[in-house]
């Protein structure tokens, strides 16, 4: 459970300004931009920074990293297009806020100095590739395999668009959860859109 929390920090809050890339050299590429997002990542816990720094680290990460915007459609499933424009430009801050808020802390609370390391890489498709990563862990202590999988956009820059953890996607469990949200109010948007608030200033409030 912990290795799975701390986990869903680091698909949440990784951090490496996406660098221009070549078809060459994809794989080699994919697994330095992994790797620099958990070094970042863990930086920011190992220096023990404020809150407040962790806030906005954990949000630049968001936006040099992943593919925040298309994630969080995704994660809104069938739903997306049912949204008013308004609606989902509130709902894709808000999916920020709550991503931001929520890892912010807990990783700073379950972090006690774990490492990934890094293995083979594999194709995914034309322009993706999967990087397999490990937590370190004593000898003789099994670890789950976390695989990122990456993709390199039309301008030549990679993104992180999901992270497998014993088999099971971080993104797809979050689409879930909202899907369960949003089927139990009726497929109300704006209901749906007042929960994540009241997620986010709760989240705030107990910092």
């Amino acid at each position: 459970m912990l290795r799975r929390t701390i986990l869903i920090g680091f698909a949440a809050v990784a951090m490496m300004a996406a660098a221009p890339v070549h078809a060459d050299t994809a794989d080699d590429g994919a697994k330095q931009f992994v790797k620099g997002i958990s070094d970042r990542a863990i930086t920011v816990l190992k220096d023990n920074a404020p809150k407040a720094q962790r806030d906005e680290t954990f949000r630049a990460i968001l936006h040099d990293g992943f593919a925040t915007q298309a994630i969080a459609a995704f994660c809104l499933g069938g739903y997306w297009q049912k949204a008013s424009e308004s609606q989902r430009q509130e709902y894709q801050k808000l999916f920020e806020d709550l991503i931001v808020q929520s890892y912010s802390q807990r990783l700073r609370s379950v972090y006690n100095g774990q490492e990934l390391v890094f293995g083979a890489t594999r194709p995914d498709g034309k322009t993706g590739t999967w990087v397999s990563s490990r937590f370190n862990a004593p000898a003789n202590t099994p670890s789950e395999e976390v695989l990122w999988r990456v993709r390199r956009t039309e301008g030549d820059q990679y993104r992180v668009v999901d992270v497998v953890f014993a088999n099971v996607s971080l993104v797809v469990t979050q689409r879930d959860d909202f899907t369960s949200i949003l089927q139990r109010n009726g497929g109300n948007m704006d209901d749906f859109l007042a929960t994540l608030r009241d997620k986010v200033a709760k989240l705030q409030s107990a910092a």
